[in-house]
């Protein structure tokens, strides 16, 4: 049974997965560590957002990297959101500057000053509105301007 499952897709998608989607992986478990502040609960939704999308795998082969970017981390919001958990990852330098943060600013931060992408792109990742996005966002930079890492 498993082996016809993993003959379900032909080697060009399997490649394309790997090569394209995977890519991702490391930005998506930095977001899912964001949102979560759990290094397990982090690893679990990136599992999960992948898995959610193989289906889709066909489709996909022929989108640009911006859009399955794009969708990777809008999946992995939706995730994160079907069963929201937060942890205490407090071993990490990270944990003592994300934690006071609450969920949304800690999203928007990461998706537009670590990720790099604009207000817009973000919009179509969380279902924010223009000004609260920028709200967070603003939040977010003045605690990181104040904050001092040891």
């Amino acid at each position: 049974m498993a082996e016809n499952a993993a003959r379900k897709y032909d080697a060009g998608a399997a490649a394309f997965f790997v090569e394209t989607l995977c890519q991702d992986a490391d930005t998506l478990l930095r977001f899912a560590y964001a949102l979560t502040l759990s290094d397990d609960w982090a690893t679990d939704l990136v599992y999960k957002t992948y898995k959610s999308i193989l289906p889709k795998l066909p489709e996909l082969l022929k989108k640009d990297g911006t859009f399955i970017r794009q969708l990777l981390l809008r999946r992995l919001w939706e995730l994160h959101h079907e069963e929201p958990r937060e942890g205490a990852s407090a071993d990490t330098a990270l944990y003592p500057f994300l934690k006071p943060l609450d969920l949304d600013t800690r999203a928007t931060l990461f998706l537009c000053d670590v990720v790099g992408l604009s207000i817009e792109e973000a919009l179509e990742i969380t279902p924010m509105d223009h000004n609260d996005l920028r709200r967070h966002l603003a939040a977010g930079r003045a605690r990181l301007l104040d904050f001092r890492f040891e």
